[in-house]
């Protein structure tokens, strides 16, 4: 039942008034004058609508309009004046009343104007509420989304490691979207690990992904300090393939490239499992490390293969995920040239500097864009 505030000096049109609205079902409350009237809306502040009378002692009714304003914006207003107030009547629809009324009132032109106005409040409440709900949703997303942020950060490594062998370079980035880039460099026994991949898709079920597939490849560290072992490279893959698919939606999946070196023999063994393309650079020849299987998680049964390489010294690895890869322009993707070119003169230059160059460079392809997936770079260089 729509609830009516009626404000008017004179006591037989108040309760006239009254009588009309109640006979229309409408629950009605009545003050005597302005001051009454804001007091019993600041003490009620249910109201559908609030009609008022323009000329009363006290607080007139632009009085009254501003008063309501300030306790309720989106409450209806109707203007009651007399016959000949037109200048009142518009500076009160100014004010924010949604309409006005010649005295004697009319009782049908009565009700018409309420119905239109409680429709109105009704409608601009509705409105104001949905709003409500859309900053509270997007400020719960955005702290999922910080969540997800803070999940991937805690996960990464915290500084580069100082391995006997290799010299690292690496910088990363985490999109406002917050992806599922991660990376990784270890060594266990003579062998150095090193990985990076990217779970499809952005948000907290991304960055959950993320650390179900990283504890699954790290889980050999665990394998060699308890018990010596150091699981096949495949053997490494398949068991973080069965984990990803097992633990996660079935709509999520990941790229990965992963490479296992040997300090002994200089081998190095990897499996790109879908992944973009790779960068082996000696000397002055760049080799594109292709894939060499499908991706984590889409397929139980996946069955995945490795690739040998002899690295000598001197030999530098370049790996990416896709989001510094896919910068695309008339339908063309330039970054795959880009890198190419910087690295077919990067042998007088340092990895770090190679490293920053391909960054800032791929980074200005973007130009005014900013990057919606996370980037990874990672250099490898193999000193002995």
């Amino acid at each position: 039942m729509p609830k009516i505030l009626l404000i008017d000096d004179e006591e037989i049109i108040l309760e006239n008034l009254k009588f009309i609205l109640e006979l229309e079902g409408y629950e009605v409350a009545t003050a005597s004058d302005g001051r009454e009237g804001i007091r019993v809306l600041s003490e009620s502040g249910d109201f559908d609508t609030v009609i008022s009378d323009m000329k009363m002692p006290g607080l007139s009714g632009l009085d009254v309009i501003r008063a309501i304003r300030a306790i309720d914006p989106d409450l209806g207003i109707i203007i009651l004046t007399g016959h000949g107030d037109m200048d009142n009547a518009i500076q009160a629809m100014k004010e924010g009343a949604f309409d006005y009324l010649n005295k004697p009132v009319n009782a049908d032109k009565l009700i018409l104007c309420l119905e239109r106005a409680i429709r109105k409040t009704a409608l601009i409440r509705e409105n104001r509420r949905l709003n409500q709900d859309i900053v509270r949703k997007n400020l719960f997303f955005q702290n999922i989304n910080e969540t997800a942020r803070q999940i991937l950060m805690n996960m990464l490594p915290k500084e580069v490691p100082d391995l006997n062998g290799i010299r690292l370079s690496c910088i990363y980035h985490c999109c406002d979207n917050v992806g599922g880039d991660m990376y990784d460099v270890f060594e266990i026994g003579d062998k150095i690990v090193f990985y990076v991949f990217d779970v499809c898709g952005h948000g907290l079920l991304s960055a959950v992904t993320t650390m179900v597939l990283k504890s699954a490849i790290n889980n050999l560290k665990y394998l060699y300090r308890n018990a010596g072992m150091i699981p096949d490279i495949v053997e490494i893959v398949e068991n973080a393939n069965s984990e990803m698919y097992a633990n996660t939606a079935s709509n999520l999946f990941a790229t990965l490239f992963i490479g296992i070196y040997d300090r002994k023999s200089h081998v190095l063994e990897y499996i790109s499992a879908g992944h973009v393309d790779q960068y082996l650079v000696a000397g002055s020849k760049i080799q594109t490390l292709s894939s060499t299987a499908t991706v984590i998680g889409m397929f139980e049964d996946s069955r995945f293969k490795s690739a040998r390489l002899t690295i000598r010294p001197g030999d530098r690895l370049y790996l990416f995920t896709d989001g510094i890869i896919e910068i695309w322009k008339d339908d063309v993707i330039l970054a795959a040239d880009e890198i190419t070119r910087i690295l077919s003169g990067s042998s007088e230059k340092s990895l770090e500097e190679n490293i920053r160059m391909i960054h800032d460079n791929l980074m200005e392809l973007y130009k005014d864009k900013k990057p919606d997936d996370d980037i990874t770079l990672l250099g490898i260089e193999f000193t002995h």
